[in-house]
């Protein structure tokens, strides 16, 4: 005989029903009931509604958010990064007149949605290289760095599409001093343009990409299950003189982004 199903199970199973069916009230951004007023429904105890709830959002069908309820998830956008053609692209774009850069940027081409589907939030301050930039960079330990904090989202949702961490020695950037005013974000072109503002062209980007699971505030800003594997990507541009002019740590959502790369191969010699 199989065993019962846990009652939390069944109401779990319940509220996912209705919010796959996509009914009035359990839609994408609906706020669901209180559990004070489920429990009061007779839908179980508290521990067990609160038990669905967590099981939900495991699930990613709900986000839960203390003071604020529980909301069914809203999709965000799938991320479909080439980034062989997205490197080869922005460095094309960098030189192409500031009306094409304004309406045509990176994250619009990864997702999909148009420039006024994405908002850009940036953060700018100075620090002193750590041991690990110094050595990327190959300059010394306690060098300025500017560093900049970057997360894009659509409008009125605060789900962040990815986490971006970029940095640049603070004396090449302030050659050209718009490069350290926020205000000027997001900029058209992105950096290879801002870069060639300061006569520097990028010749190669290495990439590194592996994978962990998000830490409670990762997935809290990205909108995803505690526990969810998240991408992580270092970034690293290199300057035609062969010098590392930018570096960035980039968190990506695991379950909704593709990195796809196509490599060129030379013909056999006949």
């Amino acid at each position: 005989m199989a065993p019962k199903t846990p009652q939390w199970r069944e109401l779990a199973d319940q509220i996912a029903d209705r919010i796959r069916a996509n009914e009035a009230g359990f839609r994408p951004g609906d706020q669901l009931p209180q559990i004070r007023e489920l429990v009061a429904q007779g839908k179980g105890s508290k521990t067990t509604v609160l038990a669905a709830y967590k099981a939900l959002e495991t699930e990613g069908l709900v986000t839960m958010a203390r003071g604020h309820g529980t909301r069914v998830r809203r999709p965000a956008p799938h991320q479909i990064r080439r980034h062989q053609d997205r490197y080869a692209w922005e460095k094309q774009q960098a030189k192409r007149p500031e009306t094409e850069r304004m309406n045509n940027g990176v994250v619009e081409r990864d997702t999909g949605l148009g420039h006024d589907q994405v908002e850009c939030h940036t953060t700018f301050n100075a620090i002193p290289a750590d041991l690990a930039l110094a050595s990327r960079f190959g300059v010394p330990v306690g060098t300025l760095m500017l560093h900049r904090n970057y997360w894009h989202s659509t409008p009125g949702d605060p789900t962040a599409l990815s986490l971006i961490d970029s940095y640049l020695v603070h004396e090449v950037a302030a050659r050209n001093p718009d490069l350290l005013d926020t205000s000027k974000e997001p900029w058209p072109g992105g950096t290879q343009h801002q870069l060639s503002t300061i006569g520097i062209e990028i010749a190669e980007i290495g990439d590194g990409i592996s994978c962990r699971v998000a830490t409670q505030e990762e997935a809290r800003r990205l909108g995803i299950p505690p526990g969810s594997a998240v991408l992580l990507l270092d970034k690293t541009s290199v300057s035609t003189d062969g010098d590392v002019v930018e570096y960035s740590h980039v968190v990506l959502p695991g379950d909704r982004t593709s990195i796809e790369y196509s490599v060129p191969l030379e013909r056999w010699a006949q």
